[in-house]
């Protein structure tokens, strides 16, 4: 009777020992400042937090920045953040995200993994055209929309992905005028690995239908779709595109097939 009681009490003593150090190191979780989820959010260096306000669990940067590999940054805007405490028991932290930059947000629902891979979820975002002019050298306007139930990454490789991008408001410069061309939208999925699906469709002056295939791994690319013009766009243009696409008739359909890398 006293041998049991003697090996008890060291057990009971060590779990009081957790039980505190759990407490404690929870009391300083809860009281932590924003610059704690800042350390942990830019510990990739692909982020950047100024400004900060709140706390840990919850709390705002008035300007956040991605950095880019060749050092260059894309402003965010305002980031808050509110991040899920039982997750952290779980060691997968998860948090609810959200961007905002003028006409441009974002806002998703984030889980990271201990083995590198991070899920974003109910990715929402809008941004004018204009935003990515650096990349996208064309004479085009409009706004861009994303709608993504689903993105998976892994160790910087694109694991998993569904939901639509769109492109609304598009319009071409054409000349000195610039011609509103329609709405147009890419649904996205993965079959394979590696592998990115998207069908597009396309309404307004300038319909669009077809597909368009992605192999990330090989770095290559592959469209089977069709164009159609309306009357309303220029007749110069509508000729130009039936050159260039090898059409007959200056309304289309064309067809547009092509694949190449990058």
């Amino acid at each position: 009777m006293m041998s049991a009681l003697a090996m008890s009490d060291p057990r009971r003593r060590r779990w009081a020992v957790i039980a505190a150090s759990l407490w404690f190191f929870s009391c300083l979780l809860y009281m932590a400042p924003a610059r704690l989820f800042a350390l942990l959010a830019e510990s990739g260096g692909a982020l950047q937090l100024r400004n900060l306000d709140g706390s840990f669990w919850h709390g705002s940067a008035g300007e956040a920045y991605v950095v880019l590999p060749d050092r260059q940054r894309i402003a965010l805007g305002t980031l808050e953040w509110k991040l899920n405490p039982w997750s952290l028991l779980w060691l997968h932290p998860s948090a609810h995200l959200s961007t905002r930059y003028g006409e441009q947000f974002i806002e998703t629902d984030v889980r990271a993994a201990p083995t590198g891979t991070l899920l974003l979820r109910n990715v929402r975002g809008s941004a004018p055209l204009a935003a990515f002019s650096r990349w996208l050298l064309l004479p085009a306007q409009g706004v861009l929309h994303v709608d993504l139930a689903e993105l998976e990454l892994s160790r910087s490789e694109l694991r998993g992905l569904q939901g639509r991008l769109s492109w609304r408001q598009a319009s071409w410069q054409w000349n000195t005028r610039w011609l509103t061309l329609g709405d147009y939208q890419c649904g996205l999925r993965m079959e394979k690995p590696a592998q990115v699906q998207c069908a597009l469709r396309g309404d307004g002056a300038l319909g669009l239908k077809g597909e368009l295939l992605f192999d990330l791994k090989a770095r290559n690319y592959a469209v089977q779709a069709q164009l159609r013009a309306a009357d309303t766009l220029p007749q110069d243009f509508r000729t130009g595109l039936s050159l260039l696409l090898g059409g007959s008739d200056a309304r289309g359909p064309w067809p547009l097939n092509r694949n190449g890398r990058w």
